[in-house]
């Protein structure tokens, strides 16, 4: 069905739809209209990077529309270029934790597989931490809630097995081969 007579028009839900992206800035939410396959319809494209608040925003903006048939929920994805720029410096930072004598360590890092955002992982609840992660990291990362691999370093001399050691030097903190010169 066709809003009028002619070709594809705004959307008369567009109103509806953009004063709730506007009410619910948390959702991080972007709105395009777009013309449907053969020029007959706008449809509402409504994009979110969050999976929970999609399917929010689904939940609540549906009923509020005349025409829920035309609109379209999606997961935004950043650029792949964005996800490396943010990865790098997220390992970066790990790199240089010890030398900036941090009281709360990244344990680990990556993107997400299915929005590309960069999850990071703490070695201790640290919400203040947290937060200027999530906040230098320009919406791409999140810092997961629960803690990590939280090994005090005071057990790291007791290594086992004492061939793999993790190597703070590599770029993926990955554990690597060492030599097996001082055993029996």
């Amino acid at each position: 069905m066709r809003y009028r007579e002619g070709p594809a028009t705004a959307s008369p839900d567009l109103p509806v739809v953009r004063e709730w992206v506007e009410r619910n800035p948390n959702a991080d939410a972007t709105l395009t209209e777009t013309v449907e396959h053969g020029g007959e319809r706008v449809v509402l494209v409504i994009s979110i990077p969050v999976h929970e608040q999609m399917v929010r925003a689904q939940r609540e903006v549906s009923p509020l529309v005349r025409f829920p048939e035309l609109l379209r929920f999606r997961r935004r994805r950043p650029a792949e270029q964005e996800i490396e720029w943010t990865l790098q410096w997220v390992l970066g930072l790990m790199r240089r934790q010890e030398d900036l004598n941090l009281p709360t360590k990244v344990t680990s890092t990556g993107p997400h597989p299915v929005s590309g955002l960069i999850m990071i992982t703490l070695d201790r609840v640290d919400p203040t931490y947290a937060a200027e992660l999530e906040a230098r990291g320009n919406g791409l990362t999140i810092v997961l809630p629960d803690p990590v691999n939280p090994v005090p370093l005071a057990v790291a001399h007791d290594w086992w097995p004492p061939d793999r050691v993790p190597d703070a030097a590599s770029p993926t903190w990955a554990t690597v081969e060492k030599p097996r010169a001082d055993l029996p």
